[in-house]
């Protein structure tokens, strides 16, 4: 584990799965309300019963942001492996449980809040590592815990021969994550309009952007211990 400033950044495990959803929830709440209208709690009760974080992936990783034993931030990268078969986080629920979910949360939320994930899925290309989400909870903003998660991904992907950049995409309203981004030298590389993504949630334009490896001479990622 690494301990930077009283927070600890470690591999995410099963243990943390509703507490990650409960902090997706916070920190994306504009998203998930232009999407479905039920309370936090019911979101993240959805969320954890749909989105399985499959860590046994040979081509994602999850780790998360602790303080004092809370989860207050996660992040969440994968990469293209043609040796793994695809996999995607998002699960529909088993038959036994199907419909219990839709009788408790309604078969029109349930499918917005797959439709919706689907279209945030992106497919990363060669040597190129993706970050598919990350969040620090509202409580713990500016207090540099996503420069400390966006850190280890940089470690991350300069420890990898096979991979030569770290990319993301980001709504080119937020403007805080922006900055952080470019702080950490990300470049944009280019900005997409998506009319489903406006209609979902209420945002057009979405900036896609990339960090070039070599990033930093020290791999940190090392450091973790699984």
């Amino acid at each position: 584990m690494i301990n930077l400033n009283k927070i600890v950044i470690a591999e995410y495990q099963e243990q943390d799965r509703r507490a990650v959803c409960s902090l997706l929830v916070d920190a994306f709440h504009g998203k998930f309300h232009s999407l479905i209208p039920l309370d936090d709690d019911d979101i993240t009760d959805l969320l954890f019963g749909l989105w399985a974080l499959e860590q046994q992936s040979t081509s994602s990783q999850q780790i998360v942001a602790q303080e004092n034993g809370e989860v207050v931030g996660t992040l969440s990268i994968k990469w293209k492996d043609c040796r793994a078969p695809k996999r995607s986080n998002l699960k529909t629920p088993q038959r036994n449980s199907h419909s219990q979910v839709f009788k408790q949360f309604g078969y029109i939320n349930v499918c917005k809040l797959m439709v919706g994930l689907r279209f945030l899925n992106y497919q990363p290309r060669a040597k190129e590592c993706y970050i598919e989400h990350l969040a620090v909870r509202s409580s713990h903003r500016n207090k540099g815990i996503g420069k400390q998660l966006l850190s280890w991904a940089i470690e991350f992907v300069n420890s990898h021969s096979d991979m030569d950049k770290l990319t993301l995409h980001v709504a080119e309203n937020n403007k805080q994550a922006i900055q952080m981004y470019q702080q950490m030298n990300f470049g944009i590389v280019q900005s997409n309009y998506s009319g489903i993504k406006h209609l979902l949630f209420k945002e057009a334009n979405w900036l896609y952007m990339t960090r070039s490896s070599p990033l930093h001479p020290r791999s940190a990622v090392n450091e973790i211990k699984y």
